[in-house]
């Protein structure tokens, strides 16, 4: 038998361990199990917003995903939006279910696991410049603004798609960026931002919307890329050089030839000042290409419009002109097109250059000549000799 005290001190320390038990706080569960049970079933698993429940409120939830929240979800805006709730939403105030620790445990989770800061590089840049330029139409999650997909044809660019990716090399963005897109709602922001900011919100996008897993190829293959690597690459950047290449199979053009050709042909579509506005342009869509526009006129060079003019363009109106006239007679054409329309856009950037005013494409070796009409240098003998009069109009060829 124990003597009686000996069991009074058992029954008393038995009785504190107990008390203990019961006063004592349960450990806190981590914050990833923390966010599971309590946030992901509105912000989605890993913050993506995509959670069923989520989809059916508006304002929707939070998407910690998007790119587009990077600058104004600072680490106290989360903590006071979970503490205390968000005015306006469902999101609800957790300030009396969770301790400050926990809350803060939370906000911590959110900024260094589901943010895009996570991709590892410094695009506050691009971010803000995105932001304040491009979202209103392109959308602040990159997948085109809610008005903008039914209020402007063609709509902006989603750049989220399987399409984007492949599609869109670095240099084809930066030279959208910079000149516009014709044809679209997309301006040239060439007078509006320098080329570093050009290439940083287009390295943003990128890496943001087109790439978010990190995966952010330098150059992604372009879609419909020339089988021939010496073809004419459509999607190459500007280069001052590239826009004077001579005439193709060595053919020097009548520019004469041309312009009546052109007035009587193509001008009914493309407009006899080439901006597009011909009288058929209201019915046609794609709309006939401007080549008064910026990005014409620094990107269709000779090769270029020899081209489209040969073999068309796919899913528009512009025919294949190589089985109605010869090759000489696109030459004239194509020349007249150059000359009159695209050349003016290729002086104006020289004199940028000269101007030290443009700073992002390099001036050639050799100040390209101005090109004279009549003679365009040591092309070789004419490959066929232009006729003395341009057929008459040819029915059902608009372009």
């Amino acid at each position: 038998m124990f003597p009686n005290w000996l069991f009074a001190v058992f029954l008393v320390g038995l009785s504190g361990n107990v008390c203990a038990a019961q006063t004592a706080s349960p450990p806190e569960p981590p914050a990833p199990d923390l966010f599971r049970k309590s946030c992901a079933t509105c912000h989605g698993a890993k913050g993506e917003g995509n959670a069923k429940l989520g989809n059916t409120m508006s304002p929707p939830p939070r998407r910690f995903a998007d790119p587009a929240g990077m600058m104004e979800l600072t680490r106290e805006r989360i903590i006071a939006s979970i503490r205390d709730g968000r005015p306006g939403t469902a999101m609800p105030a957790w300030g009396t279910t969770l301790s400050t620790a926990q809350i803060e445990a939370l906000a911590d989770f959110i900024r260094e696991r589901l943010m895009p800061s996570a991709i590892g590089i410094d695009h506050s840049q691009g971010q803000q410049i995105y932001a304040k330029n491009c979202s209103v139409c392109h959308g602040d999650r990159g997948d085109t603004a809610v008005w903008a997909q039914s209020g402007l044809t063609p709509a902006p660019r989603n750049f989220t798609t399987d399409t984007a990716r492949k599609e869109l090399s670095k240099d084809r963005m930066i030279f959208s960026i910079t000149y516009g897109r014709s044809e679209t709602a997309m301006p040239a922001w060439n007078e509006r931002l320098t080329g570093d900011e050009i290439r940083a919100v287009a390295d943003y996008i990128r890496a943001a919307f087109m790439f978010p897993d990190g995966q952010v190829p330098d150059q992604p293959a372009q879609a419909g890329q020339p089988a021939d690597p010496k073809a004419h690459d459509h999607a190459a950047h500007f280069d001052l050089k590239s826009m004077q290449e001579p005439m193709p199979e060595k053919l020097q053009a009548d520019l004469s030839w041309g312009k009546q050709f052109y007035e009587k042909n193509c001008a009914t579509c493309h407009g006899k000042d080439g901006d597009g506005q011909g009288p058929r342009s209201s019915f046609i869509n794609p709309k006939p290409r401007n080549f008064r526009h910026t990005a014409s006129q620094h990107k269709m060079n000779r090769p270029h419009l020899f081209e489209i003019i040969t073999n068309g363009t796919p899913r528009s109106e512009m025919p294949a002109w190589r089985s109605v006239i010869t090759k000489q007679e696109i030459a004239n054409i194509t020349e007249y097109v150059f000359a009159t329309f695209i050349q003016p856009g290729i002086a104006k950037e020289l004199e940028k250059t000269m101007d030290h005013d443009h700073h992002d494409h390099a001036p050639p070796s050799a100040p390209p000549k101005t090109a004279d009409h009549g003679d365009h240098g040591d092309h070789g003998d004419h490959a066929t000799t232009p006729p003395a009069d341009p057929p008459p109009t040819t029915s059902g060829h608009a372009h």
